[in-house]
């Protein structure tokens, strides 16, 4: 729940180090040269927050931005005279994004968008590469989070529930029947208020925007599982809950196939049309979910952080590089 105050119960502390402008936007915007500007400067509408602009010889138009300390919200409207590469850092992040108008090429992920699109955007990668493409405006609306957001406070919301804020978003990705997702980016687009009111309507907008890329998720994963017959679902939560309460001791494949009534085969085949993943990749996941829960609430050393979820500190600082592209140490530094 969101405070008066703007902080939420129980992540306090854990966001107080971290700012999402210094952390994400500061290093990207110096990245692509632009510099900060006023609304009328570049012909924008006034609204609270701030505003950028690329050197005028590149583009035209406007990169507006507001941020609180674990989310942004931004709208780019820009045009293009000649086709240009945006070339930046790229801090770990999740965001859905609405493009209204304009095309570009995404270098990093050999792909092209093409508006009306509608973008889940989470990229395994330290550097963002994209081919603009000139002629027509980039226009887009977009809403981030920050890891404090998704790995503290959603960790909280839903702490009953199996939950990955990276994989909600990425399933909505290129989505063309999200109607209700297009007209909150709208709405937030169109919205010029300024002072409280637009931090208790940029605040109450983003998590709206979270609710519906959770909701969305878990009906698209719903209409995969239907297909499973009933008693194979329920072998399934009897796997998953074997692999939550052994989470630090071996679990053999001959157990698991036990515990599910099933052959190793159809275990497998099985597994992943409910849970979209592998069983390996699955127990991975969740001894990186306890580590970083672990490294955020404690003083442990790594090692035993590492050991309390069955890893030696190399492999889980192979496996938390991979699921939170940092290393297990600077995450606790970034949660405090």
């Amino acid at each position: 729940m969101i405070r008066a105050d703007g902080n939420r119960d129980g992540t306090t502390a854990a966001c107080a180090d971290y700012d999402i402008m210094r952390e994400v936007f500061l290093p990207c915007l110096a990245d692509m040269q632009m510099e900060e500007t006023c609304a009328a400067d570049v012909g924008a509408p006034e609204r609270e927050g701030r505003m950028f602009r690329m050197p005028r010889d590149v583009a035209s138009g406007y990169f507006w931005l507001y941020a609180e300390r674990d989310f942004a919200i931004s709208a780019t409207d820009m045009l293009f005279p000649r086709d240009f590469r945006e070339q930046c850092r790229h801090p770990r992040f999740v965001s859905v994004r609405y493009y209204l108008s304009g095309s570009c090429v995404e270098s990093v992920t050999n792909r092209t968008v093409e508006a009306p699109y509608l973008e889940g955007h989470v990229l395994d990668t330290p550097h963002w590469d994209c081919l603009c493409r000139a002629g027509t405006p980039i226009r887009n609306v977009e809403i981030m989070l920050a890891p404090p957001f998704y790995e503290q406070y959603l960790r909280e919301v839903y702490r009953d529930e199996a939950f990955s804020a990276e994989e909600a978003f990425a399933s909505i990705d290129g989505l063309s029947d999200f109607p209700e997702m297009v007209v909150l980016l709208k709405q937030v687009e169109a919205y010029r208020g300024r002072g409280a009111s637009a931090r208790l309507f940029y605040r109450s907008k983003v998590e709206e925007a979270v609710a519906l890329v959770v909701d969305k998720s878990r009906a698209m994963a719903g209409e995969r599982t239907s297909e499973l017959a009933s008693e194979d679902m329920h072998a399934i939560e009897r796997v998953r809950r074997r692999l939550e309460q052994q989470l630090a001791a071996p679990v053999d494949a001959d157990e698991l196939a036990r515990i599910a009534c099933m052959g190793q085969t159809k275990l497998r085949r099985t597994f992943k049309q409910a849970c979209g993943c592998t069983i390996v990749e699955y127990r991975q996941r969740l001894r990186c979910a306890k580590a970083a829960e672990l490294l955020a609430a404690g003083d442990a050393p790594v090692a035993q952080v590492a050991a309390a979820v069955g890893y030696r500190p190399e492999r889980l600082a192979e496996l938390f590089a991979r699921t939170h592209h940092t290393t297990p140490s600077a995450y606790r530094a970034a949660m405090r």
